[in-house]
């Protein structure tokens, strides 16, 4: 293996380095809150179903260089970006996907999130079992494995549950520093797979490297939960190097230097490039209401424009669309 390099560029930081919220966040004017209401009414006078909503129907010509910035920053910048401004009571939560939805358009293409076809994911507590967004408590660090991610928020919890997003190519420099070995196990990769009880369901015949520094830049691919969740049957190949490796890349992210905070308030909407960031969840304690419950949208975005992931990146043997998310099944 050809000696490992540190990473740089605007990709690369750690949460100390933004001293101001005022560094990555928007705020909507009152002409785009006018471009975005009279995209909604455009929407629903014509039918248009969500999944068809294309940047010319959610036409926002008041946050045109706003949204051009915005895709750069996502593209070749820091990775992320958010948007405040939207009042929460003024619409419904239908609205709100299409305004996610529609924002997103701007940015890249959405995908499937599940085999059900959902466009918009419900982060919420519904006991899910298997996916981080349809389960309560924290979510640990990883990535979501499409391009970009959007997020809004509707309802936040009682206490806790703040988004918590890190630069991965700063988690691979303190790596490289701290110990060159575990992140030569990150870069050889991890077989992915899942399990229905005591039974692998499926396994990729080949490793996903958590890195790799292809021509067009270093790139980052991790999902824990599809890396452990068989781990611990007979079949698995993780020994004691690759656990450890596994335990002190999660350290070195959640360490509160390395990672920035977001607390997203209701109407609040984040956008993250999954190539070059990671994100986790604190655990939170939720309204005892239902109707109060902490409640997210989750959009995912493929870019067609960006370079190909490397091919030892694929995990997913079928995508939706543009080369990405979750391809619908019809059956369940």
């Amino acid at each position: 293996m050809e000696q490992i390099q540190s990473l740089e560029g605007p990709a690369v930081w750690s949460g100390n380095d933004f001293n101001s919220d005022g560094e990555w966040i928007y705020h909507f004017s009152d002409a785009a809150i006018a471009d975005i209401d009279q995209a909604i009414k455009r929407i629903r006078e014509q039918q248009i179903t969500l999944g068809d909503i294309t940047a010319g129907d959610f036409d926002l010509p008041a946050l045109t260089t706003e949204l051009q910035q915005m895709k750069q920053i996502l593209t070749e910048g820091r990775g992320f970006v958010m948007l405040k401004g939207l009042l929460i009571d003024k619409y419904s939560d239908q609205e709100f996907e299409i305004i996610l939805y529609g924002i997103g358009t701007h940015l890249g293409i959405g995908v499937s999130q599940s085999h059900i076809g959902d466009r918009i994911g419900q982060v919420k507590d519904v006991g899910g079992v298997g996916r981080y967004y349809t389960a309560g408590g924290p979510i640990e660090v990883h990535m979501d494995p499409v391009d970009i991610t959007g997020l809004l928020c509707l309802r936040q919890a009682k206490l806790g549950g703040e988004s918590w997003i890190m630069s991965a190519g700063h988690v691979h420099n303190l790596l490289l520093e701290e110990s060159a070995e575990h992140l030569e196990v990150l870069y050889r990769g991890f077989h992915y797979g899942g399990t229905q009880g005591s039974k692998i369901e499926f396994r990729t015949p080949h490793r996903l490297p958590v890195f790799a520094n292809p021509e067009s830049g270093p790139v980052c691919f991790y999902l824990p939960a599809a890396i452990l969740g068989w781990s611990d049957l007979p079949s698995s190949d993780l020994n004691e190097l690759e656990i450890e490796a596994l335990e002190h890349f999660n350290g070195i992210a959640l360490r509160e230097q390395v990672y920035l905070k977001m607390d997203l308030q209701p109407g609040d909407i984040q956008f993250l490039n999954n190539r070059k960031l990671l994100h986790a969840r604190s655990d939170y304690q939720d309204h005892e209401e239902p109707e109060r419950a902490r409640h997210l949208l989750r959009l995912w975005l493929m870019a067609p424009e960006w370079p190909a992931l490397p091919e030892q990146m694929n995990f997913l043997p079928t995508t939706d669309r543009a080369g990405g998310g979750i391809a619908k099944s019809e059956t369940p």
